[in-house]
C-alpha cells in the first residue's frame, strides 16, 4: 500500500483521503485553513466556519447526481450523514436510483471533512501551509517530486504527492521554485459576475421545488435557485462582468426586486426570509492544467493533480463536485502503481483526466463562450443568435420538447447530472429520432424565459421601476422561439 500526501482537504482532498483510506492506503492531508467548529449544528457550520481557501463557498451549490453515484459506490455512509445533517438526498425523475443531494457548500462539505479526520488511516493537520515542493532524483529520467515542506519548516515525504488545493492551487509557483517545469495552462474568462443570497423558508412554507436545474436565462443575465439543507435555500444571479450595473445588485433591496420581477424566483422570494445580504464572487474561469508537455510526457513524476487544481469549471454549473469526486476515485483505484512507476503513473493519470473529464471542460467552455456572447449582446438591448451547430441546436431543442416528452425530459436530467455526456445523449437513438425530426420543422429553435428585458431591468436596479411597472408575474424578455420551462 502506498503512503499518499494530500495537499488541501476541500471537497477534492477529504475524498481523496476517504477513497484512498478505503482501500488501505495510509494518508496525510495537510491543510492550510481551520477545521470546522466542533460539535456544531449545520448553521453554525454556514455562519462560524472560515473558507478563505474556497472562493466559492459561500456561493449556491448544486451537488449533481454524479457526485452522489460516487459516494453511493464508495462510501454511502456518506449520503447518510449528510441525511442526518439536514440535507435532502433526492431522487431524479428518471426512475432509477440516481438522486442529488440538497445542501449548502460548507454543511456537505463539514460531513465529508469530519469523515476524513476520523477516518482510520487518514491524518489530517489544518492551519499548516505549504510553501514548496521536495525533490528526490529521478524517475525515468523525469524530475521526482518526493513531498512538501510546510511554513514551520517541516517537510513531509510520501509515495504520491496530491494537489488539491482547487482554484487557487500554487503548484505553478512551488514548481518554478524548485527549478521544475510549471503545469501547462489552458484559461477561458467566463465574463460572469455571481452574486448570492441565503433564505430560509417561513414557517409553513415548502419548496416550490426540488428538481434542479432551476435557471432562468435572460438576455443580459441568470436567475438561478438552489434549493438546500434545513429548509434553506440559496438564490443566485450572473451579469457579464462588464455590466455597469452588477455593483447595484449586491445592494440587497435591488437583487430582491431583480429576482421578484423573474417569475421563477419570485415565488421562492415570497416563501423566503433572508440570512445574509448577497455575496460576490469574481475572476470566474475555466481552467485546464496539466502536468504533461506539448509532446505528452511527463514534466514531474510522482505529482498528480485533482479536482478543481487539474479542472477548474464554471462554478454556476455544479460540475466541480462531480469532477472532483469521479478524480479521487480513479487516484484511490490506481494509486498502488505510484510507487513502483511514479513517472509512468503521472503521465498515466494525466492522460486518463483527459480521456474521462476533459469533455466536460471543453463542453464548458464553448457554452460560456455563446453565452457571454448573448450577455454582451444583452447590454446592448440586443438579442443574439444562438450558436448554430448541430450541438447547440441538439441541446436547444431538448430544452424546448422536454415538458411534454418524458423520456427527452429524463434525457436531459441525465446529462445536466452528468450521467451521460452530450454524445452519448446523441446517440441514444428514441431521442435522436425526436428531435432531429423537430429541427427539420424548426432549424433553429430558441426558448423563451420570463422575466424583466434589459430596459425593465435597469429601471429595476436604478430605481425608476414602479410596481405598476413590474407586476410580480414578470415581464416578458426578448427572444423569439417555443416557449420552454427552464
Amino acid at each position: 500500500m502506498a503512503h499518499i500526501l494530500v495537499i488541501g482537504a476541500g471537497l477534492a482532498g477529504s475524498a481523496t483521503a476517504l477513497f484512498c483510506a478505503r482501500r488501505g492506503h495510509r494518508v496525510t492531508v495537510l491543510e492550510g485553513g481551520g477545521p470546522p467548529p466542533p460539535g456544531a449544528g449545520a448553521d453554525d457550520d454556514w455562519r462560524g466556519w472560515e473558507r478563505k481557501e474556497v472562493p466559492h463557498a459561500r456561493q449556491g451549490h448544486a451537488f449533481l447526481a454524479l457526485s452522489t453515484r460516487v459516494l453511493r459506490e464508495e462510501r454511502p455512509d456518506l449520503l447518510a450523514a449528510l441525511a442526518a445533517r439536514g440535507a435532502h438526498v433526492t431522487p431524479l425523475e428518471t426512475g432509477s436510483e440516481d438522486a442529488t443531494v440538497l445542501s449548502r457548500r460548507l454543511v456537505h462539505e463539514g460531513v465529508i471533512r469530519r469523515t476524513a479526520a476520523a477516518e482510520p488511516g487518514v491524518t489530517l493537520v489544518t492551519g499548516t501551509r505549504v510553501t514548496g515542493l521536495l525533490r528526490d532524483g529521478e524517475a525515468d529520467g523525469v524530475p521526482r517530486v518526493s513531498g512538501v515542506r510546510t511554513e514551520d519548516g517541516t517537510q513531509h515525504t510520501a509515495d504520491l504527492v496530491v494537489d488539491a488545493g482547487g482554484r487557487r492551487s500554487q503548484l505553478a509557483r512551488w514548481l518554478a521554485a524548485a527549478d521544475l517545469v510549471p503545469p501547462r495552462e489552458t484559461a477561458q474568462p467566463c465574463g460572469f459576475f455571481y452574486l448570492t443570497r441565503h433564505y430560509r423558508l417561513r414557517p409553513g412554507s415548502s419548496f416550490p421545488s426540488t428538481t434542479v436545474p432551476i435557471v432562468t436565462e435572460l438576455d443580459y443575465g441568470t436567475a438561478l435557485v438552489f434549493p438546500g439543507d434545513n429548509d434553506t435555500f440559496q438564490l443566485s444571479t450572473t451579469v457579464a462582468v462588464d455590466d455597469p450595473h452588477r455593483h447595484r445588485l449586491r445592494e440587497p433591496e435591488i437583487f430582491t426586486r431583480f429576482l421578484q420581477a423573474v417569475p421563477s424566483t419570485a415565488e421562492w422570494c415570497e416563501r423566503g426570509v433572508p440570512l445574509d445580504d448577497p455575496a460576490p464572487m469574481g475572476r470566474l474561469e475555466n481552467r485546464r492544467r496539466t502536468l504533461l508537455d506539448a509532446d505528452g510526457r511527463p514534466t514531474a513524476a510522482g505529482l498528480v493533480l485533482v479536482g478543481d487544481a487539474a479542472l477548474q469549471t464554471n462554478p454556476t454549473f455544479g460540475r466541480g463536485v462531480s469532477l472532483a469526486f469521479v478524480h479521487a476515485r480513479q487516484l484511490a483505484r490506481t494509486a498502488d502503481r505510484a510507487a513502483a512507476g511514479p513517472a509512468a503513473y503521472t503521465a498515466g493519470f494525466e492522460r486518463w483526466t483527459d480521456d474521462n473529464l476533459g469533455v466536460w471542460f471543453e463542453i464548458q467552455r464553448a457554452t460560456d463562450q455563446a453565452r457571454l456572447a448573448q450577455l454582451r449582446a444583452g447590454l446592448r438591448g440586443e438579442h443574439a443568435p444562438p450558436a448554430d451547430d448541430l450541438p447547440n441546436r441538439f441541446v436547444r431543442a431538448m430544452a424546448v420538447l422536454r415538458d411534454d416528452d418524458e423520456r427527452i425530459r429524463s434525457a436531459s436530467l441525465r446529462m445536466y447530472h452528468m450521467l451521460m455526456t452530450p454524445r452519448e445523449l446523441m446517440s441514444d437513438r428514441a431521442v435522436s429520432r425526436r428531435i432531429l425530426a423537430f429541427l427539420r420543422e424548426h432549424p433553429m429553435p430558441e426558448t423563451r424565459a420570463e422575466g424583466p428585458d434589459r430596459a425593465a431591468f435597469e429601471a429595476l436596479v436604478t430605481g425608476a421601476a414602479t410596481s405598476s411597472v413590474l407586476p410580480s408575474a414578470g415581464i416578458p424578455t426578448k427572444g423569439p422561439g417555443p416557449r420552454a420551462r427552464t
